[in-house]
């Protein structure tokens, strides 16, 4: 089961980190999300790629438009990737079963009431917003 909470946080700079969309589950499977969309994984990877490049890095709490937080960290996880990484750093074991495709994000928090629903549990996780067009399976 894919875990799309927030993962981690660093109290002392206001940081929060985790998956905030996923298109392939480490084991290869399709990822459904609560609103029973799904994405291919080129697609998740061009839109991370054009958030970041366009300097959308805000974050706001349920889609408000008010920007609480400002994006820090992203990184589009897939196998080659990850595999190069490892091997950048000195790992030479055997490459990594990873079959997925997920965006890792980290968001500082600006706002201290925020903060505090983070802390909290109150606000768990990440929600993007973006336009598709639908198709049906």
């Amino acid at each position: 089961m894919a875990d799309l909470h927030i993962l981690k946080t660093d109290d002392d700079q206001r940081l929060v980190f985790g998956v905030a969309s996923l298109a392939v589950t480490s084991d290869g499977k399709t990822y459904t999300d609560l609103q029973d969309d799904q994405i291919e994984p080129a697609v998740l990877e061009k839109a991370f790629y054009e958030m970041v490049a366009e300097g959308h890095g805000g974050g706001d709490v349920n889609h408000d438009r008010i920007d609480v937080s400002t994006l820090v960290e992203c990184f589009v996880a897939t196998p080659d990737k990850l595999n190069a990484l490892l091997k950048s750093v000195g790992y030479t074991g055997e490459p990594i079963a990873f079959k997925g495709s997920a965006a890792w994000v980290g968001y500082r928090v600006n706002d201290e009431a925020t903060w505090r629903r983070v802390k909290a549990g109150e606000l768990k996780a990440f929600s993007i917003e973006g336009r598709c067009e639908r198709v049906t399976a």
